[in-house]
This record gives C-alpha cells, sequence and structure tokens, in this order.
C-alpha cells in the first residue's frame, strides 16, 4: 500500500511539473472576415478618405500565405480594438491598391492620418510588432 501511495505521489508531482514547464499558444477569437460587416473599403479612392481622421486599414490577399499565417492574430486583435478604427482592403490585384498609399505588397498595414499616410509595416514580423499598439 504504501508503494501504491509513494507512486500516485511522484506520478502527480511528475504531472504537475510537466503541465507547468509546458509552453500554451495564445489562443485567438475564432472571426473571420466576414465578423467585420462595414469595414471594407470597395472603392480605391477612399482608402486614405475615409470619414474618421485616424484610421488603421489592413491589406491581404485571399492567396498570399503570409496574410493565412498572420490573419488569426490581426483578427483577433482587430475584433477586440474598442478604441481604433480599422478599415480592411481584399486584394486580388494592383488595381485594388490606391498608389498614394504607398502598398505594393500584402499583408500590410497603414496607420492613417488626416488623409496621410502617418505609418506603414509590410509583412508579418511588422505587422506583428504593431498589433499590440491596437486598443
Amino acid at each position: 500500500m504504501k508503494k501504491l501511495i509513494k507512486f500516485a505521489a511522484i506520478f502527480l508531482l511528475v504531472l504537475v511539473i510537466t503541465a507547468c514547464d509546458q509552453t500554451t499558444e495564445t489562443e485567438y477569437l475564432n472571426v473571420d472576415y466576414s465578423d467585420f460587416v462595414g469595414q471594407f473599403i470597395e472603392d480605391v479612392e477612399e482608402q486614405l478618405q475615409m470619414p474618421s481622421d485616424d484610421y488603421y486599414v489592413y491589406y491581404y490577399g485571399p492567396g498570399c500565405s503570409a496574410c493565412i499565417e498572420i490573419k488569426p492574430e490581426v483578427l483577433d486583435r482587430f475584433y477586440r480594438a474598442k478604441n481604433t478604427t480599422i478599415y480592411f482592403v481584399t486584394v486580388y490585384s494592383e488595381l485594388d491598391l490606391n498608389l498614394d498609399s504607398g502598398v505594393t505588397a500584402t499583408p500590410t498595414v497603414i496607420r492613417v492620418i488626416n488623409g496621410q499616410v502617418d505609418e506603414f509595416y509590410e509583412g508579418v514580423s511588422e505587422i506583428r510588432s504593431m498589433l499590440n499598439q491596437i486598443t
């Protein structure tokens, strides 16, 4: 009986140590682009002329592997954003881009203040670094 109790105690100790030692990935909300009704910019000219004086525009391509990789992080952060205005542009070709935005690739996030591009983040690593400022 003592051996059984000793075995159970060691087993539980190992289980606790192992569970505490594992790092878990951040869990993101299960949201998709369709959850952002009314936040898509269809007219190229409007990308820099939205009603808000300060907003972000996220450019993504449906077949872009980097966009697919960062999608859960971006959509989770944008969905939770309470104090930030965010718009989306689906990029199928260069005709979907306002030349004045400077965007030439996806994924890209720009911050527009008073009709001018104020900040520019291109690629997964740059976008990940800027997501913390979205509130």
